[in-house]
């Protein structure tokens, strides 16, 4: 038993037909299941429950072993003295109320549904499927994904913004500054995210602010931060970056980063810590206040602001200092509508998310459109759940099936997820 299945077989009332009794041999009615409390205290708030004669209204609290009751502490916390009946699984201890007042328990091993039972052991749990519901994909009704697939993606911001808040704080709520940190990381992708989210947490946003009038300034303060600029150079534009940098280095009293090395390895030359740092230096050049601009678009995907977004004439030809003129010299490196998706999923819509419940304002419907434009991510897991009939179309159904596969389906979660809800359901 599961406590999950408790929960479905409390909610949806799955007993034999027989009267209920608790454990003391009184008549149970249920007039009121009550309602599911997704926050703390009882699992259900509202009921309304008759035991013998008497009629009661409260909280009933579920667990698979009475003894639960005290291993998880709710015989100190008040919001749990309206419990009026205690449903277990396996009655195992007589629980009492700081009163004395024993609770009325219903043991339920005795009286669920049998059928149900196996129906839930061979579909959910002692399959080998992934995701376990995954013959009875291609029935689920379409609106059901589509509302779940919402709630998915809501679910995955609120994990990431945990994090947001907390280093909103440290910056005395200066959003730019935070968006910058997060745009930092994702122009750095999986292999240099976190060397350049270091780079920008290395120096106060303020210096930014104060530099942003030319590209170059910025360049010379990412590439410096990272300890990427040549030790001698002959080349006008290294050596130009060289002397700004000692210049900001001197009047703003900055600390180069020690030990943090972004790495060129197994990279595309398109990512490397060069050309990328360059794009983010004239992303900041152009605008500075990046959250601001976000905020004002209809449309993030192809914004005008990621459009003009190139590099320098220097690495219009070259990939590293000093080197040799590449052979795609000439090319605009601009970004690409797929990394622009990545930048936008990664790191600009948990941020806009965030400020706007910072805000006390609801932009989810603009935020689901925003993630309908956005193409579908590729990769294994996602392509998985398509050839088992899942219906992905966007980055919204790719997210939220990573969300689907990480919380749900590898734990076997199944019945606190929408599908399986409505696929055991309908199997009964």
């Amino acid at each position: 038993m599961r406590e999950d299945l408790l929960h479905f077989l409390w909610r949806y009332q799955k007993f034999d037909e027989a009267p209920l009794q608790t454990t003391t041999a009184e008549m149970v009615y249920v007039l009121d299941k009550g309602q599911p409390n997704s926050g703390s205290g009882p699992d259900f708030l509202m009921a309304q429950i008759q035991i013998g004669s008497i009629r009661f209204a409260g909280a009933v609290e579920l667990h698979l072993s009475a003894s639960h009751w005290y291993q998880h502490g709710h015989h100190k916390d008040p919001a749990y003295d309206n419990v009026i009946l205690h449903v277990v699984w396996e009655d195992d201890l007589s629980i009492r109320l700081p009163s004395g007042q024993c609770i009325p328990t219903l043991e339920l091993r005795h009286s669920t549904d049998k059928e149900l039972l196996a129906t839930y052991q061979k579909n959910f749990i002692k399959t080998h499927q992934n995701p376990p519901c995954s013959p009875f994909v291609k029935s689920l009704p379409t609106p059901l994904w589509k509302h779940w697939r919402e709630r998915l993606y809501l679910e995955r911001l609120e994990e990431r913004i945990q994090a947001i808040d907390i280093r909103l704080e440290e910056l005395n709520n200066d959003w730019e500054a935070l968006l910058f940190e997060r745009m930092a990381r994702g122009f750095g992708l999986n292999r240099n995210g976190e060397s350049f989210e270091k780079m920008a947490q290395s120096f106060s946003f303020s210096v930014l602010r104060k530099q942003a009038g030319t590209a170059t300034q910025l360049e010379a303060l990412f590439y410096g931060q990272l300890n990427m600029l040549p030790k001698t150079t002959t080349h006008p534009y290294t050596s130009s970056l060289v002397d700004h940098y000692a210049y900001l280095k001197h009047k703003y009293q900055l600390e180069p980063l020690v030990g943090i090395q972004p790495t060129f390895g197994r990279l595309r030359p398109s990512n490397f810590p060069t050309i990328r740092l360059a794009q983010l230096a004239q992303l900041y050049h152009q605008t500075p206040a990046l959250l601001a601009g976000a905020l004002n678009a209809k449309k993030l995907l192809g914004l005008g602001l990621f459009k003009q977004v190139s590099v320098t004439d220097y690495w219009q030809s070259h990939y590293h200092f000093e080197g040799q003129k590449s052979k795609t010299q000439g090319r605009r490196r601009t970004l690409t509508p797929s990394f622009q998706s990545l930048l936008i999923l990664n790191a600009l819509l948990p941020v806009l998310y965030a400020y706007s419940k910072w805000e006390g304002k609801d932009r989810s419907e603009w935020l689901f459109e925003q993630l309908e434009t956005l193409p579908l991510e590729e990769n294994q897991c996602i392509n998985h759940y398509e050839s088992i009939g899942f219906h992905a179309e966007s980055a919204l159904d790719s997210q939220a099936i990573l969300q689907l596969q990480s919380n749900y389906c590898e734990k076997k979660k199944c019945l606190k997820c929408a599908l399986g809800f409505h696929i055991l359901k309908q199997t009964q």
